[in-house]
């Protein structure tokens, strides 16, 4: 059926151009390579579409009456390809984007309107949510890209490093002032903490480049939660130390709802994490994928 339509394609090409070497240059291919596939198409129907008139070739009755009908079917085709290509050039539609609403808010929100206004024809969807369940929403197709606090378990998924996000220790001053201020391992894994989830997303990381891997890891979490803002307002209640993003408690270390505690470091290596933008490996290269894709990446 294939070697039909293109035979088809050629039939209706040499009609509108009149001789075989016209029509080669319209569809770019050889003069040969038209008469080839139209002899092929006259073997497959068991008819004969042209004649010999001096020089030219002529269609016959049923070359006539097969021009006719594709002349009903194959411009709107031709049309409806043309406005497929065009929809897949243009930046034009909806792309979706889920991730962490505190990183957004702060390094995604203050981008957006240049994008938008770069292209007026672009719908973005943004959806706030945890990277796990950022991870399964791109491999169930829920979500176009996503950015994600960890590199994911998922071969289905690309990814690649957008920014990255400094981690520091933040308790209320009522905290430090009844349970003292922690300084060594011992000393802050006496203390109770609020962490983000079961894998401990950013404690774990500060905790590692404020004493070493060996150190153990604290033990007293007292709370944990899959919102950030959430953990930093039980620190501010003085529930006790929560671990986050430097940008996030930059606001409440300045009210002095909250103060840094800075731990005696085995490195002078500052704790950080890196953000991932990640979309599936077989989403469609659309102009709006595309063009969502390369401006996360542009940072």
């Amino acid at each position: 059926m294939l070697g039909n339509r293109e035979a088809l394609w050629t039939l209706w090409e040499v009609s509108r151009a009149g001789t075989h070497a016209a029509a080669a240059a319209r569809l770019g291919i050889t003069a040969s390579a038209v008469g080839q596939q139209l002899k092929a198409l006259e073997a497959r129907l068991g008819v004969v579409l042209f004649e010999r008139v001096g020089r030219r070739a002529r269609l016959t009755a049923a070359g006539e009456a097969l021009v006719a009908r594709l002349g009903e079917h194959l411009p709107a085709l031709d049309a409806a390809l043309e406005a497929a290509g065009e929809a897949q050039r243009a930046v034009r539609g909806e792309v979706s984007l889920g991730g962490p609403w505190p990183f957004f808010r702060y390094w995604l929100r203050p981008r957006l309107p240049g994008l938008l206004e770069r292209h007026p024809e672009l719908r973005l969807d943004v959806r706030f949510d945890v990277p796990s369940r950022v991870a399964r929403r791109l491999l169930d197709g829920e979500l176009d890209l996503g950015i994600l606090g960890l590199l994911p378990e998922a071969p289905g998924l690309e990814t690649r490093p957008v920014a990255q996000e400094g981690f520091v220790a933040v308790a209320a001053p009522a905290y430090v002032e009844r349970w003292g201020v922690p300084r060594s391992a011992r000393d802050f894994q006496a203390h109770r903490f609020i962490a983000f989830d079961a894998d401990l997303a950013m404690l774990a990381p500060w905790w590692r480049a404020a004493f070493g891997a060996r150190e153990r890891a604290p033990e007293r979490v007292v709370c944990r939660i899959a919102n950030l803002d959430e953990m930093l307002a039980l620190a501010e209640a003085g529930m006790g130390i929560a671990v986050l993003p430097d940008y996030l408690v930059e606001p409440a270390v300045r009210a002095g709802r909250v103060e840094v505690l800075e731990p005696e470091r085995r490195s002078s290596r500052r704790p950080r994490g890196t953000l991932w933008v990640a979309w599936r490996k077989a989403a469609a290269p659309t102009a709006r994928f595309l063009a969502v894709r390369d401006w996360l990446l542009e940072g």
